[in-house]
């Protein structure tokens, strides 16, 4: 007797072998390999580039970079033929970071002693209890703290 309809046909088909590898062949993403090891990036320094400049190519990838770099060129073209275009401080985004993590902690119910130690655990940061009561006050928070306007 022939089995008939969808599937008969692979009557005789072996099961998939269980954890064929797929996930263990990949271990690191292929696009950091490729913007490291990307020869354009010896243009930029052919070109004058500082070190400084290439590293960053390579971080975020030749392609991310033309476009970042293009668009720094076209904002500074703008302002100034001087080509300077100001650069915030990256801890501004770390402070703000921390702040949102303060007023998370204190809306799960945490008092303000709990949230200093938790802050000092999780992210390496001595915060005082009247900054933490101070956020807490807040609806808003910029990076370093203080009291924004509501925007409507």
């Amino acid at each position: 007797m022939l089995n008939k309809g969808v599937g008969a046909r692979h009557k005789q088909t072996k099961k998939p072998v269980v954890g064929v590898g797929y996930l263990d062949i990949y271990t690191t993403p292929d696009f950091l390999e490729k913007s490291r090891n990307d020869p354009r990036l010896a243009e930029l320094t052919e070109i004058g580039l500082s070190k400084e400049w290439v590293d960053i190519a390579s971080a975020i990838g030749f392609d991310a970079f033309l476009l970042v770099w293009e668009r720094l060129d076209k904002i500074s073209t703008e302002r100034t033929e001087k080509r300077q275009i100001f650069v915030p401080g990256f801890r501004k985004w770390l402070r703000y970071q921390r702040n949102r993590v303060i007023l998370s902690l204190k809306s799960s119910g945490m008092s303000h002693g709990e949230i200093q130690k938790q802050v000092e655990k999780d992210l390496k940061e001595s915060v005082s209890v009247s900054h933490i009561a101070r956020l807490s006050r807040q609806k808003r928070v910029d990076s370093s703290g203080k009291k924004r306007k509501e925007t409507a």
